[in-house]
Order: C-alpha cells, then structure tokens, then sequence
C-alpha cells in the first residue's frame, strides 16, 4: 500500500533535509516513532537505529539516502515494513514543494490496511511547523 502527500513549505531544501537527517528529534514530527536509540547528531547512511513506535516487536529504521533533493528509509518491524521517501523541490528562495509517500508491507499493514491513508498529510503538518516556526529558522534568523 502507498500513501503520497504534498505540502509547500516556507522553508529552503537545506532547512528541511536538516530537520529530516535529525535522527535524535525524529519523535518530534513522526507521530508513529516514540523513540530513537542514537548518539549520532545526524544520521548516518546505512546505519541502524533501534526505535520505539507503534508496532509490536524492536523496528529499527535505516536510511537509505539523505541530500537536499531526497530523504529515503526503511523501518522494519515485526510483520510491519516502511518504506519513506521525501523528494524536495525548491520553488523559490525559502520556498519547497515537499512530496512525502510511505509505502508499506507487511502483515499488520495489511490488516490496517487504509488506515494510514491521512499518515503523509499529518507527518507534512508537524514537519511544515518544525521547518517554518522551529528553532532552524528562528537561530538562522538571530
């Protein structure tokens, strides 16, 4: 099941990766990862990370890819496969057409089938928030 969304956001393609390459703050605008077990203050390409979500079991989650044109991950789960992908295109000076899509597998995805369908829209709300009135903006701004 895929599940696209798209949101134009007032902020640059560096602003937006940065906050998406924060692998320690990723609870603060992925409503489904309660916890990420990491020291990295960045992420690091190909490196698990332990999380705590809402899925049975320990998922981690791997990023496959992190520039200021796409992030891309796999979280793996118990019976719950993720894939995320965020293509970022500048629109002008501080301003970014952001296309979120998930795609999942997986038996519990399966069952929930359809469930998920607001999930890119919710995860484009918080992060919309986080790169327009975060603290990326406001110390750039200082």
């Amino acid at each position: 099941m895929e599940y696209i969304g798209s949101r134009v956001i007032n902020a640059s393609r560096a602003t937006i990766a940065n906050i998406l390459a924060d692998i320690r703050r990723l609870p603060e605008w992925n409503p489904a990862i309660l916890s990420v077990t990491a020291i990295d203050p960045r992420v690091l390409v190909g490196k698990p990370y332990s999380i705590r979500a809402k899925l049975p079991g320990s998922p981690t989650i791997i990023y496959e890819q992190v520039s200021t044109d796409y992030v891309v991950w796999h979280l793996d789960g118990l019976q719950a496969h993720e894939t995320g992908a965020w293509k970022l295109v500048s629109l002008a000076d501080q301003k970014t057409e952001v296309t979120h899509t998930i795609t999942h597998s997986g038996a519990i995805f399966r069952m929930l089938a359809g469930a998920f369908r607001t999930v890119p829209g919710l995860r484009l709300d918080r992060l919309q928030r986080r790169a327009e009135f975060g603290q990326e903006r406001a110390g750039r701004e200082n």
